[in-house]
């Protein structure tokens, strides 16, 4: 890093950490209508014997059922609240899903009125033209990693939609709030665009999450929580990011715990509002800015490691907790 910007990096230190789908027939998908993948639709009979069709349902310990989706390479297998559609399933009703298997060029998409819980459990889905998971309406989702299982998920290098300026752009796109829990692992490719989008919020609160992404890594909107878990991602453009510019109390970005990577040509965590950090160790290498926020960045805790090649930290005004190790580009900033 060139001399100057070191010395404008900690300038503007001086004024800124502050206390406190798919397949050969390219078939579309639009917000205003989903035109799953193939052309043969089944939908599972509710009155058939879930023994000859392959599809289950199992009663979870809080008595709660659990609708199995299986994905079998070309074909995939659903209970009840699901439509098939070559090789889309459709979830029109709220409920917990488990998914498993391995979907060559399919997706899953959620379209109901209620709370959805997608259970990963050990799945591999590649989707070459749109989401492999994509929540298109639901109150809110959790997407919930089982105990050791690895689920890779990854899209093509272009999406075949109508709406190519609001329609969806990531690898998981959701147009309703989203959690991610749960303690397995989750591997994200994303070579269309970004890696995970919410619309709306997006909070993580564990697992062990990688995204490599051509453009930017792990966007909310309103608000990105990370609680826990451990993140990696790399990034052609931002790594993480909040983004509502329409709303003064949005646009928030916010980490109270977690092991975090980030490796991004931009900026390595960007909110619209403020960024707040009480706790977790990140470590970021980025090719812009470190930290940047258009309102107040605020560190109580934490480790926190930035090597920039412009500004490490650039907002409004600062402060460093005494809990809280901040270095940046080798330097060790305390208030």
């Amino acid at each position: 890093m060139k001399y100057k910007n070191i010395i404008s990096g900690l300038l503007l230190l001086s004024l800124c950490i502050c206390l406190a789908g798919c397949g050969a027939d390219n078939t579309k998908l639009s917000d205003q209508e989903v035109h799953p993948i193939g052309s043969e639709i089944t939908e599972t009979d509710e009155t058939s014997d879930t023994s000859e069709t392959g599809n289950t349902a199992e009663e979870t310990e809080d008595g709660s059922v659990r609708t199995e989706i299986v994905l079998n390479g070309d074909t995939i297998s659903a209970g009840d609240g699901v439509t098939i559609s070559g090789m889309t399933a459709v979830i029109s009703e709220a409920g917990t899903y488990e998914i498993s298997g391995n979907l060559n060029d399919g997706q899953i998409i959620v379209d109901a009125a209620g709370e959805v819980e997608l259970v990963l459990n050990g799945v591999n889905i590649y989707c070459s033209v749109s989401p492999p998971i994509y929540v298109k309406e639901a109150e809110n989702v959790t997407i919930t990693l089982a105990e050791g299982t690895v689920n890779t998920l990854e899209d093509g290098s272009s999406y075949d939609i109508e709406d190519i300026v609001d329609g969806p752009d990531a690898v998981i796109y959701s147009k309703a709030d989203l959690v991610i829990s749960g303690s397995g692992s989750l591997n994200v490719t994303a070579n269309y665009n970004d890696g995970i989008t919410s619309k709306d919020t997006l909070r993580i609160e564990n697992g062990t999450i990688s995204v490599t992404a051509v453009n930017d890594g792990i966007k909310g909107k309103d608000y990105l929580m990370i609680n826990d878990g451990t993140i990696v991602v790399e990034a052609g453009d931002d790594g993480m990011k909040a983004t509502n510019d329409t709303e003064v109390s949005f646009g928030y970005m916010e980490i109270n715990g977690g092991n975090i990577e980030i490796n991004a040509v931009d900026d390595g965590i960007s909110a619209i509002s403020d960024i707040k950090i009480t706790n977790g160790t990140i470590n970021i290498n980025s090719d812009n800015n470190g930290m940047k926020s258009d309102g107040l960045i605020t560190i109580t805790g934490g480790t926190i490691t930035v090597q920039a090649e412009d500004d490490g930290l650039v907002c409004l005004e600062k402060t460093i907790a005494a809990e809280a190790v901040v270095t940046v580009n080798g330097s060790a900033i305390s208030e």
